[in-house]
């Protein structure tokens, strides 16, 4: 058995499919599968079962998924040791985060993490909750920033709550406000309550988005489902357009922009951003050091 074959299984399983395994790996999907094949003749035993929409692990292969992710973690583990990349950090990591986070407080957290270690380079993947962890369970991301799961949304997040083998830190939390146009009759307003907002249009985020979510949950917990005009990554400029009202981390809603104007909503709600990570799943050096400085970053500013 080699570490290669263990690559190559771990990516079809982390896929669910040979032909999407074979072109990140790089190698021909016949190759990819003749080697799944000797591991499986090696073991004794189906990896594998067909499914309609590609390829599922067999009971044997998700007992053998663990060990195998946790061998490839200890061989990396000595593979940096050699490194020394503790003493001389260096190297990259793929970090998902939320788009609401990409136009707040991201941008300033990677200039200070680049003055403090310039040797690590890290590419931010921006997206929704739902696609993000969806990526980091598949191996694409390292980390993930998102929002913070509830029971409580469970109807609109039924994937993300049930995910197995993800683990998550909550970062901070964020008090959320409804944003409105500029001479908007709601503009008078400084508190509202989600049972006045059932005849109003709203801009949204894009589906899979845990904020999305929690509002929709509120509004149905009021007695009806809000109309969603529109959707996109900055629900922000198309208020101010007056295009719709929006429901937004106050952050993002005072961050300078086209001039809206925010309203408190009554009851108070509120996200949690968090950290997201495979459970057992191998860390690299530089993606614990880019945690631990998210973490003590995020409390400094919360402090601040």
């Amino acid at each position: 058995m080699e570490l290669r074959q263990l690559t190559y299984f771990i990516e079809v399983a982390r896929l669910n499919n040979f032909t999407r395994a074979a072109k990140r790996l790089n190698i021909a999907q016949p190759a990819l599968s003749q080697q799944i094949g000797n591991l499986e003749q090696e073991l004794g035993v189906k990896l594998f079962k067909r499914t309609g929409r590609g390829v599922a692990l067999t009971e044997a292969g998700e007992q053998f998924f663990i060990g195998a992710e946790k061998t490839l973690a200890e061989a990396q583990k000595a593979k940096d040791s050699v490194k020394e990349v503790i003493n001389d950090p260096h190297g990259t990591i793929m970090v998902g985060a939320l788009e609401s986070l990409v136009q707040t407080r991201l941008p300033k957290l990677l200039v200070e993490f680049g003055k403090v270690y310039p040797g690590i380079k890290v590419f931010i993947r921006e997206n929704t909750t739902e696609p993000l962890l969806d990526a980091l369970k598949k191996g694409e991301l390292e980390l993930a920033l998102a929002h913070g799961l509830d029971v409580k949304y469970s109807q609109h997040l039924l994937n993300l709550v049930t995910l197995k083998g993800i683990c998550s830190k909550p970062l901070y939390q964020d008090e959320l406000v409804l944003a409105v146009a500029n001479g908007h009759p709601l503009e008078k307003k400084k508190t509202i309550s989600i049972n006045e907002l059932r005849e109003e249009s709203f801009v949204s985020f894009k589906e899979g988005s845990g904020i999305r979510s929690q509002f929709i949950t509120a509004c149905l917990r009021e007695g009806f489902e809000p109309l969603i005009a529109y959707e996109c990554a900055s629900p922000r400029t198309l208020v101010a357009e007056g295009l719709g009202v929006s429901v937004l981390p106050r952050l993002m809603a005072v961050s300078p922009g086209p001039s809206i104007s925010i309203l408190n909503l009554d009851p108070p709600l509120s996200r949690w951003v968090s950290v997201f990570y495979c459970e057992g799943r191998y860390l690299s050096p530089c993606a614990k050091i880019f945690l631990g400085f998210v973490e003590k970053y995020l409390a400094s500013e919360m402090e601040g």
